[in-house]
């Protein structure tokens, strides 16, 4: 109980949303909000199992990664109903700050499997939402100029990175579609009831490639999974990705992607997050396997 601000715990009491003698424990994982499960003895009147009582970040400066709670609660009360994420209980204002509660998920953080992950993504970006959620950019140019506004927030960028891979000139997304912009492993439960996605704090509508992105990329499976997915690890989950189109763009957009991580990695290797510097690396390196695209640059 060390942990919990006094305002939140008395607002979820006052709430009756758990019991005065609530035991809250600490989740791992999230690196941006501080999270929290209450066992479901604990939740009052909840015959649905555990909650989960996210305490957002007031002060957050991320470049790519907003955090949105508003958007997340949005997100869940669309979602939930269609099996992708968990159910919403209540977004408060408290003194602590704004803190979300949704059902808590019983499961393990995803580990194997790409086709289970490429399904459930074609499953989301299939939908269509009416959702307060933010727009994002995309297409090629877009991409340049969101990892040039991170890279100038960087000291080290013009020695750490490579100059920019050949533009492919892909235009933005004609359809913007429901995207969660941070697939990770672990932000993917399994369930009895299937694979879940978790932790929409920064959703969005746009370009389904950006998820696609994320998950693939090499420095975001070994901050939150096993290590870099396997070449046949990726053909698989291609394949399975229910849009060939979709596919083709991502291939063409990949360098950039893998460019941008690899500025977000330095952005926060230089704040002192020095997991990123190892993960900086194998986004570097999947970047060194995309060369041709620089080389019709020239």
């Amino acid at each position: 109980m060390l942990d919990v601000p006094k305002a939140l715990h008395l607002a979820l009491i006052e709430g009756e949303y758990i019991s005065a003698a609530v035991q809250w424990r600490s989740l791992s994982g999230g690196r941006t909000n501080r999270v929290w499960r209450i066992p479901a003895a604990d939740s009052a009147g909840s015959s649905d199992g555990a909650l989960v009582c996210k305490l957002f970040n007031r002060a957050t400066d991320n470049p790519l990664y907003p955090n949105l709670p508003g958007a997340e609660y949005e997100a869940l009360k669309a979602l939930s109903e269609r099996q992708i994420s968990p159910r919403p209980v209540a977004l408060l204002n408290t003194d602590a700050g704004e803190a979300l509660l949704y059902q808590h998920l019983t499961g393990t953080a995803w580990q194997s499997g790409t086709t289970d992950v490429a399904r459930l993504l074609s499953k989301l970006h299939g939908l269509t939402l009416d959702v307060p959620l933010r727009q994002i950019d995309s297409g090629s140019a877009a991409l340049i100029r969101q990892t040039n506004a991170i890279l100038a927030q960087c000291e080290t960028a013009k020695t750490e990175l490579p100059a920019a891979p050949y533009d492919p000139q892909v235009a933005p997304a004609r359809n913007l579609l429901p995207i969660h912009t941070d697939v990770v492993a672990s932000n993917l439960i399994v369930t009895d009831d299937g694979l879940r996605l978790i932790d929409w704090q920064c959703p969005g509508l746009g370009d389904p490639c950006e998820d696609l992105a994320s998950f693939l990329s090499p420095a975001m499976q070994s901050l939150y999974g096993a290590g870099p997915l396997r070449r046949d690890q990726i053909a698989e989950f291609l394949s399975a990705y229910q849009n060939a189109p979709v596919v083709a763009r991502y291939l063409k957009l990949a360098p950039l992607f893998h460019w941008r991580s690899a500025a977000y990695c330095l952005w926060k290797a230089e704040r002192g997050n020095k997991d990123y510097r190892q993960a900086l690396e194998v986004e570097l390196f999947a970047l060194q396997k995309t060369r041709k695209y620089n080389d019709k640059a020239g």
